[in-house]
């Protein structure tokens, strides 16, 4: 007799839930589907500025940092004058995840914020969205308190920027 009631309980356990899914499913309108349209679909573009971590390395989801989604076009800039440039020849991108340490000896992450924030006031330009993907918890801080202090209040801030 219990044997029989186990087998009860464990179909009802098993069945219900595909049940109830395909109940669910059911009552649901039915969407015409729209071809998709690749050729006009825009990829938000994500400046990716780290020396080292590969954005697109498949072991880690380095996207996961990035602060408009994993739909993007990565471009990966490694040190301060890769970064101005593409920004210069390409303007402000959707978005820029930040490292801290960009090699030995050159200028770092840090610098490559304030010199956004030059960028931005020079050309009345609101920042993009950013993050940071540093493992130095202090410098991942004091990127984005740097930022955000710039957004809070976009006055004129005089700096020197180290260049590269």
């Amino acid at each position: 007799m219990k044997l029989s009631i186990l087998k009860k309980l464990s179909s009802f356990l098993f069945w219900s839930p595909v049940a109830r899914k395909e109940i669910i499913l059911s009552e649901r309108p039915k969407l015409a589907k729209k071809p998709l349209d690749h050729k006009n679909k825009t990829l938000k573009t994500l400046l990716w500025l780290d020396d080292k971590l590969n954005p697109m390395d498949t072991r880690m989801d380095w996207l996961a940092f990035s602060p408009i989604g994993r739909e993007v076009e990565v471009v990966w800039v490694k040190n301060m004058m890769e970064f101005r440039n593409w920004i210069q020849k390409n303007g402000l991108p959707d978005a820029i995840c930040f490292d801290h340490d960009l090699g030995d000896s050159s200028p770092n992450g840090y610098d490559c914020a304030k010199w956004l924030i030059k960028y931005c006031q020079e050309n009345q330009l609101s920042l993009p969205l950013w993050a940071s993907q540093c493992t130095n918890p202090l410098q991942k801080a004091n990127i984005n308190k740097l930022l955000r202090s710039f957004v809070q209040r976009p006055q004129r801030v005089d700096f020197h920027v180290k260049s590269s």
